[in-house]
């Protein structure tokens, strides 16, 4: 049955194919016709060839309904392409490459090559030569008008004396002054051991405080920066540098895995303990904070060093402030933790300032905490300082003697470091620093070396350049327009009088 329906199928198909090319075979004009009878003879042609499809197709639905049916209808059976109209062709559009026709896209925008000559390459030489002595001498200026104080205090639990103040030895301190440069006042120190029997050393940690005492010959204009100098400390370690948890720092609620698996950045070194509990802050910087304690003022003494050239009057002190001294973008960078104080334990090296652990009261919000925040903006260089306090009020520090306590908790003896009280009141490029304005006068007077050179080499070892008489083809054509000249005078050369 399901042949016969086929071959059924196929004949009316063929027919109309058949009638369709008998029709197509045949002219569809002829001599006698006129152009009236033309038209109406193809309009009723392609009447009938749509009816012809339209029953065959009628059909052809007819077989497949009861081929369906009967339940032997094959998806080839099924091929309506048959009946789609021949004469319907699908116009691509033609996709152009070429592009728009702008001085941009074309390369017709003005261009000017400069001819290197070598007074251009002498000038350009000096002009840069005098921008660049003329920054570097600025910069050198601004950085020589700074005054800092650097006392190195990392020997001061083993060599200060402990019942009075001692003279710090010369290779611990460094005193520069712009206006009065001779002054070479020694400061002195003294190690005051702890009292508490409950604080121990542990781990290499520093114990006990460190009084250290200095002058200031004159008036230090605020604002006033005390810092903290550390050397021989590479905090670049790629293993070190990754070692935090951004996620805590923004105040979220991370988990112990989170903080030891998180992609690229994470706390895998140092993440919690044994429990399941997240170290906060988590990583290797944190737990390598600085943590020497410094005062929130400088006290102003009445004692006085034998070689003192300005005697100190007056004991007020002068107010020292931890804030203002993070940048302004880590006030976005840090957030207050939204973790629960009993699920998170201070890093090991917190202990100290943590001996019972994180409570309601005492759990550090990193998005007031200044300190830590310019801790955990990582330096690049081995040597490098940290703000720690600055000028509470905008006062100048008066001239006269002072004195400090720093808490010693921060060990650098193990690795050989070293840590410094540093004392500046800055500038607009920074703290004393000679190097960039060095750099940029030795370019300058490289530059002018180039320029003497190149001037030399132009007077006393220098041809013509750029003279277009010299190629060969342009002096043929000179030698040819002399003689042509010369015959026009009158003139003969020598073969024409031989002649």
């Amino acid at each position: 049955m399901k042949g016969n329906e086929k071959t059924k199928r196929n004949s009316l198909l063929g027919s109309n194919d058949n009638k369709k090319s008998i029709r197509s075979s045949s002219p569809t004009t002829k001599s006698g016709f006129n152009a009236a009878n033309s038209v109406s003879a193809t309009t009723n042609r392609a009447i009938e060839n749509i009816a012809l499809k339209g029953r065959a197709l009628a059909e052809m639905f007819k077989i497949n309904h009861e081929s369906k049916a009967h339940g032997t209808l094959d998806d080839d059976d099924v091929d309506a392409s048959e009946f789609e109209d021949d004469d319907v062709h699908v116009v691509k559009k033609i996709r152009r490459r070429r592009p728009k026709d702008t001085p941009f896209s074309q390369q017709r925008i003005p261009a000017f090559n400069a001819i290197w000559t070598p007074n251009i390459v002498s000038c350009l030489y000096i002009f840069f030569t005098f921008w660049f002595i003329l920054f570097g001498g600025v910069l050198l200026t601004i950085s020589r008008k700074v005054d800092e104080v650097i006392i190195y205090y990392e020997q001061c639990s083993t060599e200060a004396p402990t019942n009075s103040y001692g003279d710090i030895p010369n290779d611990y301190y460094s005193l520069y002054f712009y206006n009065n440069q001779s002054f070479n006042v020694t400061p002195q120190w003294k190690y005051i051991a702890p009292t508490d029997s409950d604080v121990v050393a542990g781990n290499g940690t520093e114990v006990g405080n460190c009084s250290i005492k200095f002058s200031i010959p004159y008036d230090m204009p605020h604002p006033v920066y005390i810092n903290y100098l550390v050397e021989n400390f590479y905090p670049n370690h790629r293993r070190y540098a990754l070692s935090f948890s951004e996620d805590q720092l923004q105040g979220l609620n991370t988990t112990y895995d989170y903080v030891k698996t998180s992609h690229t950045i994470n706390c895998k070194a140092l993440p919690g303990t044994d429990e399941g509990k997240q170290y906060y802050p988590c990583g290797l910087i944190a737990n390598a904070m600085f943590n020497d304690t410094f005062p929130m003022e400088l006290s102003k003494t009445n004692d006085d060093f034998s070689n003192l050239e300005d005697e100190s009057s007056g004991l007020d002190a002068y107010e020292l402030t931890n804030k203002g001294i993070s940048w302004s973008t880590d006030k976005k960078r840090y957030k207050k933790t939204q973790l629960n104080p009993d699920d998170i334990v201070p890093p090991p090296n917190w202990v100290n300032q943590y001996p019972d652990g994180y409570n309601e009261t005492n759990l550090p919000d990193v998005s007031e905490w200044e300190e830590f925040q310019n801790w955990m903006r990582n330096p690049a260089f081995s040597k490098f300082s940290k703000l720690i306090r600055r000028n509470a009020n905008n006062v100048d520090l008066s001239s006269g003697v002072y004195s400090i306590n720093i808490g010693l908790n921060w060990p650098v003896t193990m690795y050989d470091g070293k840590k410094a009280l540093y004392i500046t009141h800055g500038s607009s490029i920074g703290g004393r620093n000679n190097f960039l304005g060095t750099v940029y006068t030795i370019v300058g007077l490289i530059c002018f070396a180039l320029a003497l050179i190149v001037t030399v080499m132009r007077l006393f070892y220098g041809r013509r350049l750029g003279d277009t008489s010299l190629l060969s083809w342009k002096r043929e054509e000179l030698a040819k327009q002399q003689q042509e000249a010369t015959m026009s005078r009158g003139d003969r050369p020598q073969h024409y009088l031989d002649l």
